[in-house]
């Protein structure tokens, strides 16, 4: 908090990317609110399934407190941007339909980057399970499945695609129009 203080007092504009626990988003909106105009809150949620969460993200909060930390955000009057990046399942309609409401700027979508190397990096190269859940899940996110997801949020003004995405798109689309966004 006193960091973040030192930061806003000058003026400063502060993006806040978390994975929120609520009592940490409350703290943050109560204490600061003489400075709301200069946070924006990026809250990570990639599934709508704590159970996907809780496998993916082991100590970080479930849904429903990622959820409820936007919404408190989002009544307090600060900006809100959601993270689906990375995608955690193939249902990031959930997500979307349920944060939407409550965002004020983005919401970012976005395949995993690397999660082999990752995983191996973490100590989980030779965990079959888990890496073989990472298998499943980047299979998930074929061409025809972004491409298929881009077309339906195409015209949502708050949806933003990443690199991972925006690549998909220019190989199959020759990025015309897509890959402004």
């Amino acid at each position: 908090m006193t960091f973040l203080y030192h930061i806003l007092k000058p003026g400063n504009n502060v993006l806040v990317v978390s994975k929120p626990h609520l009592i940490c988003i409350k703290a943050i909106c109560d204490y600061f609110k003489e400075y709301k105009d200069k946070i924006l809150f990026r809250f990570t949620i990639g599934s709508a399934d704590s159970t996907v969460l809780k496998f993916w993200e082991p100590n970080a909060p479930d849904f429903e407190e990622r959820l409820e930390s936007l919404k408190y955000a989002f009544n307090a009057g600060y900006q809100t941007s959601v993270s689906c990046e990375p995608m955690l399942d193939d249902k990031i309609d959930q997500v979307i339909e349920k944060v939407l409401p409550y965002v004020t700027e983005t919401i970012w979508i976005g395949k995993p980057n690397k999660l082999n190397e990752r995983l191996s990096m973490n100590g989980f190269k030779n965990d079959v399970a888990t890496m073989d859940c990472a298998h499943r899940l980047m299979k998930l996110f074929s061409d025809e499945y972004v491409l298929d997801l881009c077309e339906r949020y195409w015209d949502n003004q708050k949806i933003r695609w990443k690199d991972s995405i925006k690549k998909v798109i220019e190989r199959n689309q020759g990025g015309i129009g897509y890959a402004d966004r």
